[in-house]
């Protein structure tokens, strides 16, 4: 039975966003221009360094710094999904000078998964929502399973035999896979440490199907390396648009995207929020910016402080019926 789960309206709220950068990062231009220091501005990001919320940070980074007229230091502190970093910024001054990286996991997913949260995200305020990036179900090139709508029957005519990777307990494409097995019963989930460890694990045919950020997945789809059965954005992915979406496929309960922003430890002035706000949704405006993104499957989200809080609030909403349905806490 398809559990009762509908997240594809915030899932399709978080895409159309997506594609506002250029409207809004003219509202408020000058903002960025008063109360520059030379003091550094450190990003934390709560992944390991080389992965794709690591690298978008540091291309963003880079690009803001000369906006803003001050360094951007972006520093890795990985750890407990998430908490050892969001623990961190939380604990910081409130200046403006310290921001985490956050992600659906730190503020939609992890508040309704765990029991004993390290961290209070309602002392985590919005500065900057950064990128929009769905997930991608791949299958090895050579796998027999040819599309997400054929594969209940491949795992039932193969019960036991098929199996799925994840990033651990509770992870999203952990989630993912639990609602897929639901009406894909007898899939078996195989934990990595690593996304880099579960797509070789793909390549090589030790797994059959992986939930991936796009970002990952696009290059190796469009070299041949995989084959995409479906991405779980509203929309069809321009850069790869051979690829159906899991609504198209007759998912939809697998609509469940994620998101990458900036926030703030709470007490930060307002005028610092505005002027960083400013700043960054005129780096997602950049051409350039709008072009890596488009190439990897992904999308700029400009949008005002106000906006990313309502879409961390409703995308929170949205993970919970996923997890309700799985039944799933962790301690």
């Amino acid at each position: 039975m398809t559990p009762s789960t509908s997240p594809t309206p915030t899932a399709r709220r978080i895409w159309c966003r997506a594609f506002l950068a250029a409207a809004l990062a003219a509202a408020g231009a000058a903002a960025w221009a008063q109360g520059a220091t030379g003091t550094p501005i450190r990003i934390v990001v709560p992944y390991p360094a080389g992965g794709g919320a690591d690298i978008v940070t540091r291309r963003i980074a880079e690009r803001a710094k000369d906006i803003l007229g001050q360094p951007i230091v972006v520093e890795n502190k990985t750890g407990a999904a998430t908490a050892i970093g969001a623990l961190a910024v939380q604990n910081a001054p409130p200046d403006g000078h310290t921001l985490l990286l956050a992600t659906s996991t730190t503020l939609a997913v992890n508040p309704n998964l765990q029991r004993n949260l390290a961290y209070a995200p309602d002392k985590l305020v919005p500065v900057a929502a950064l990128q929009a990036v769905p997930f991608m179900l791949g299958v090895n090139r050579q796998s027999p399973i040819a599309s997400l709508r054929e594969l209940p029957a491949y795992a039932q005519a193969h019960p036991g035999m098929v199996n799925y990777g994840t990033l651990g307990v509770g992870s999203s494409n952990h989630m993912l896979g639990g609602l897929l097995e639901k009406r894909a019963p007898g899939l078996v989930s195989i934990h990595y440490q690593s996304s880099g460890q579960a797509m070789l694990a793909l390549a090589r045919g030790d797994i059959h199907l992986y939930f991936d950020g796009i970002s990952t997945s696009v290059a190796r789809v469009n070299a041949g390396e995989l084959r995409g059965l479906a991405v779980t954005s509203r929309q069809r992915v321009p850069a790869v648009p051979g690829i159906p979406t899991v609504e198209e496929a007759g998912f939809p309960e697998l609509g469940l995207s994620i998101w990458y922003g900036l926030v703030a430890p709470a007490g930060t002035p307002e005028a610092v929020i505005r002027r960083l706000n400013a700043a960054f949704n005129q780096v997602l405006a950049q051409p350039e910016v709008i072009g890596f993104m488009t190439a990897d499957g992904t999308a700029p989200m400009a949008m005002t402080p106000e906006a990313f809080g309502t879409l961390i609030r409703e995308d929170r909403a949205v993970w919970k019926r996923a997890i309700d349905a799985l039944q799933m806490r962790l301690e």
